[in-house]
């Protein structure tokens, strides 16, 4: 098992140790990955989603108030000439575990067995009534084969921020490694990332979630924003060469709170067409 470090959240005011500590009725197994959605808690937060692929039903309550929509992740094996698309429901799933409710860790591999995907993930709720709360995504890439690996990394993510029950209000931007998204209620969600992107797309919805989903292999369209006046969607895209047993590892943290603490965004010189839907994907919205 993973051993967890202590984060500190002083934005919340909470500190998480996140032991490797099994509490008592919850089961832990090394076992493929259980159907259906899985299940964070803790504080005033649930969290709600399928790992392996988009769900209308993804969901993540803070305060019974929804905040997102969808976040997955993507890969592309091999060289920028001949990439290959996999989505993690293309994986094999080798491993899980759900040792605490508001923790989990979860491991796939390639049917090739030369990339092992591995995320653990935290939610990490705050005191009912304070209308925020955090997540901690931890993705670890590892090349198992025996050649060199070329492998990029996209996440995708599509806060929808109903504390003001409005959903096409946004302003959006990525700067100095963190993605911020509010509207005009001072809503405000943030997604911070380690690591240096290759490219920032932010997109109206539907565009993004189709070139993902969708043949040839996606490589996002650099355009970290502003973002203005819409419903904004954001992906993040890492291009990593890995050596024959090398692992790379990104971390994600995300929050969303009912009051920003910055301003808005400024307005961008233009605004983005919305773009096409997948073809055959139920992109269907949970709208007012």
């Amino acid at each position: 098992m993973q051993h967890w470090f202590a984060i500190t959240l002083p934005t919340l005011g909470l500190t998480a140790a996140l032991a490797t500590v099994v509490t008592p009725g919850l089961a832990v197994a090394a076992d493929p990955l259980p159907p259906g959605l899985i299940e964070l808690v803790d504080g005033n937060s649930t969290y709600r989603a399928d790992l392996l692929r988009f769900s209308e039903d993804q969901s993540w309550l803070v305060d019974g108030v929804e905040t997102i929509f969808t976040d997955l992740y993507f890969l592309n094996i091999g060289n920028s000439a001949a990439p290959r698309e996999l989505r993690l429901e293309d994986l094999r799933s080798i491993a899980f575990s759900q040792p605490v409710s508001n923790r989990l860790s979860a491991t796939f591999s390639t049917f090739g067995a030369n990339l092992n995907f591995s995320i653990d993930s935290v939610l990490l709720g705050d005191m009912p009534g304070r209308y925020r709360a955090a997540r901690q995504e931890t993705v670890t890439l590892t090349n198992t084969g025996t050649d060199w690996l070329d492998v990029s990394l996209f996440k995708y993510v599509d806060y929808d921020l109903q504390f003001d029950g409005v959903l096409d209000n946004d302003t959006a931007l990525f700067s100095n490694n963190t993605f911020t998204q509010a509207d005009s209620s001072g809503a405000l969600a943030t997604l911070r990332v380690d690591q240096v992107p290759t490219a920032v797309q932010i997109s109206p919805y539907g565009q993004l979630l189709a070139q993902l989903y969708n043949s040839p292999a996606t490589g996002l369209q650099p355009n970290p924003g502003p973002f203005v006046g819409g419903d904004a969607t954001a992906a993040f895209q890492f291009d990593r060469g890995l050596a024959p047993g090398e692992s790379v590892v990104f971390k994600f943290f995300m929050q969303v709170q009912r009051q920003a603490t910055t301003k808005a965004v400024p307005e961008p010189g233009t605004v983005f067409a919305v773009g096409v839907v997948a073809a055959g994907l139920a992109l269907l919205r949970r709208r007012s």
